[in-house]
């Protein structure tokens, strides 16, 4: 157990049930600067509390045995039965309890490479976070991701340390893109009809008008009389459909709008970008960007204008 402690340090792991002549633990972690892959056989009940959020999200195929995911700040209990896939988000006091004679493949992802590919796919903002519901793997599209990331990670720990990375994104390039086109997952619609609908029109009213003010400020006032509904029951409509407030939506258009100007190389300041994105703090504006795509603002420009340079070249 001390060991599996030393190779997730972002979880609290506790052994809960068993007699001390049948407690038996396997467990195999690859650690990639793309993402990273563990599995695990255990005979006993585990439980990983995590410690923090890590701006991560994780998979788990449930080979044998259950995972039961509790959120204790919004009161939810899910269950991932054997033969089911599910994402888990990282966040602090999100629990893990799986049974006795489980077994389980796991993949983590940083919510920013979703996000960053999702945008890249589609065109349109991340308004909502990844959320994969649990889906039977045994067989479909699903049961294909499963045999590339059992692949991925048996390949990944006996390839020599210089062809590693080539391999990691190979596959990282591959898991992406059956995760968002393969699986139900809650994004899956817009792949489909390339508009984020599939919400109340009080939503959809409010989101155009977000869109046609991103350079110009907006009041939540102002969105609720687009929507034509209380503020109550908007902020109660966003958090259902949207996973967060209108305010929150707002700003993550903003942040795919710098993105978008970033990666098209746009030449201005980080200041002028944040302002013109009515961002009137500018380190607040570089914090949230790089929590959304994982790196600054200023040195994602700084990358993508050296790429641009040597595609040019």
């Amino acid at each position: 157990m001390r060991e599996l402690s030393d190779a997730d340090p972002d979880g609290r792991w506790i052994v809960r049930s068993g007699p001390a002549d049948d407690c038996s633990l396997t467990y195999r972690k690859q650690d990639l600067r793309l993402f990273s892959l563990s599995s695990a056989e255990h005979s006993v009940c585990l439980e990983r509390l995590a410690r923090r959020n890590t701006g991560w999200i994780s998979f788990y195929f449930v080979v044998t045995g259950e995972i039961e995911v509790s959120d204790r700040p919004r009161r939810k209990i899910r269950h991932i039965p054997s033969g089911h896939v599910a994402s888990v988000r990282e966040t602090p006091g999100k629990r893990l309890t799986i049974q006795p004679s489980s077994s389980w493949l796991a993949l983590h992802l940083p919510q920013s490479a979703l996000r960053q590919h999702f945008e890249e796919l589609t065109g349109h903002p991340y308004l909502q976070e990844f959320c994969l519901p649990p889906t039977n793997f045994r067989d479909g599209s699903a049961q294909d991701l499963y045999q590339i990331l059992l692949q991925a990670l048996n390949i990944l720990s006996a390839s020599p340390m210089e062809e590693t990375f080539v391999l990691a994104r190979a596959y990282y390039q591959l898991v992406l893109t059956q995760l968002y086109t393969k699986l139900p997952h809650n994004l899956a619609g817009v792949f489909v009809s390339s508009t984020p609908s599939d919400a109340p029109r009080e939503v959809l009213r409010t989101e155009a008008l977000m869109r046609d003010r991103l350079f110009e400020p907006v009041t939540l006032k102002e969105l609720t009389d687009a929507a034509g509904c209380t503020e109550r029951t908007l902020q109660r409509l966003f958090r259902t459909y949207r996973g967060r407030s209108p305010m929150g939506v707002l700003c993550n258009m903003r942040l795919a709008a710098a993105h978008h100007a970033i990666r098209n190389c746009e030449r201005t300041s980080m200041t002028d970008l944040a302002m013109k994105l009515q961002f009137s703090n500018p380190a607040r504006f570089s914090a949230l960007y790089k929590r959304a795509y994982g790196l600054s603002p200023s040195r994602s420009m700084r990358l993508n204008r050296r790429e641009d340079f040597e595609t040019s070249g």
